[in-house]
């Protein structure tokens, strides 16, 4: 009878040989489920860091730019630059991964001898350590979600063990991250204080620039509106002291980059209307600058009175902000925030994570059964081959003959 192509023709096939399908999946079965009995158990422990912050180093703002802005903007808050589109929570899901972290952890949690690979290597550790890195990230996993949360996971046979490694995990990338902090808060503080030191220097000159000049001619009054120039006169110098400086500190990092190149055509122009400004000039843009007061009308005494004003003004407001700034940057330096923010800390799981059962029998089940249909069908479909077809047949009846003598003769030449 010629196979028909209908779901009766298939139903007939299985169920013909429903006895056969039932003792080859009991053979496949009864020893899996025997053996899924006797794996050992794992546990796996979650723990899920906040998202970590992007943290600045105090300063004065810079170039009409905040402290923070500027230091995230050109570095992502701890001290390195970030690549496009690189978040914090990405840094730390590196740091998670790399091999100095993982080093630290399995040395602290003695990882080397609950796998007892410290007797198998004692005598090289270097080649322990690495066997050792190997076997710990085929149980760790470091991830960071949708929402920017990481998610640390731990799996070993022991929960408190599992545990006890989150912990040391969690408690190496906060010690490794404080670290970066810390440094990034110490030059901070260093570029500060010799900033500082400058600003001191240029206070004193300033002040006894002024201090001659009132010995020499006396205390100077100024009329209101020519105070009010002398405040805006001050704020333009601080602005340029500001521009020079951010251009300076971005080629240091960066060199000539197209930010460098924006600060300095800034500051050149600034000093331009600055010089314009001294001379009695009102540069374009400007007209309102002297609230009213006609620069070429003040007399030449008290311009230049204004004019040393000025100057002290300026170095009095920004040695009052360096000042802050370094006070907030030793602070920031001998008690640095804590660096990780733990959301769910590693805790008992409760129940185990491998092996489950039930999967692996249901998934051995499907693929046993549906290897049986597909040997059945292929069974039915080559006896109707043979039958119909014997000439056929029988050419391939040769061919197989052949290639069973080529792998006994193959099996006598190993031998």
């Amino acid at each position: 009878m010629e196979p028909q192509r209908r779901p009766s023709w298939y139903l007939y096939v299985l169920v013909a040989n429903r006895w056969f399908i039932v003792r080859v999946i009991l053979l496949v079965m009864i020893p899996t489920v025997v053996i899924t009995y006797l794996l050992p158990k794992k546990y796996t422990v979650e723990t899920v860091i906040m998202p970590p912050e992007e943290r600045s180093a105090p300063s004065l703002s810079i170039g009409g730019m905040g402290a923070s802005e500027f230091a995230g903007f050109f570095s992502g808050g701890m001290g390195f630059s970030l690549p496009l589109m690189t978040t914090m929570s990405d840094v730390y899901r590196e740091v998670l991964n790399s091999r100095s972290l993982i080093e630290s952890v399995i040395l602290r949690t003695s990882y080397l001898d609950s796998t007892e690979l410290r007797e198998k290597y004692e005598a090289d550790e270097q080649l322990g350590l690495y066997w050792a890195r190997k076997r710990f990230r085929k149980s760790y996993a470091a991830e960071v979600t949708p929402a920017g949360f990481i998610q640390i996971h731990m799996t070993t046979g022991d929960p408190y063990y599992s545990v006890r490694v989150s912990e040391a995990v969690v408690a190496v990338l906060d010690s490794m991250m404080t670290e970066v902090w810390t440094s990034r808060a110490r030059q901070t503080r260093e570029q500060l204080e010799r900033r500082l030191s400058n600003s001191d220097s240029l206070l004193q000159a300033a002040a006894d620039s002024l201090q001659a000049f009132e010995k020499r001619h006396g205390v100077v009054a100024l009329e209101e509106e020519i105070s009010a120039f002398v405040g805006n006169l001050a704020s333009l110098k601080r602005q340029y002291i500001e521009y020079k400086s951010a251009a300076q500190a971005l080629r240091a990092g960066y060199g000539s980059s197209t930010a460098s190149l924006e600060m300095e055509h800034r500051a050149e122009a600034l000093m331009e209307a600055i010089e314009m400004l001294e001379v009695g000039e009102v540069p374009p843009g400007y007209e309102d600058f002297a609230s009213g007061v006609a620069l070429n009308e003040i007399p030449d005494l008290e311009f230049e009175y204004a004019s040393m004003r000025s100057d002290f003004e300026m170095a009095q407001r920004l040695n009052s902000s360096l000042k802050l700034s370094y006070e907030d940057a030793l602070l920031q330096e001998e008690e640095p925030q804590k660096a990780v923010r733990v959301l769910d800390p590693p805790r008992h799981p409760g129940w185990k994570s491998k092996p489950k059962k039930l999967f692996i029998w249901i998934e051995v089940f499907l693929i046993t059964l549906l290897a049986l249909i597909f040997f059945l069908f292929l069974r039915e479909r080559i006896r109707f081959f043979k039958r119909d077809n014997p000439e056929s047949w029988s050419r391939w009846e040769g061919l197989l003959a052949e290639v069973k003598g080529d792998l006994k003769f193959w099996k006598r030449r190993r031998r």
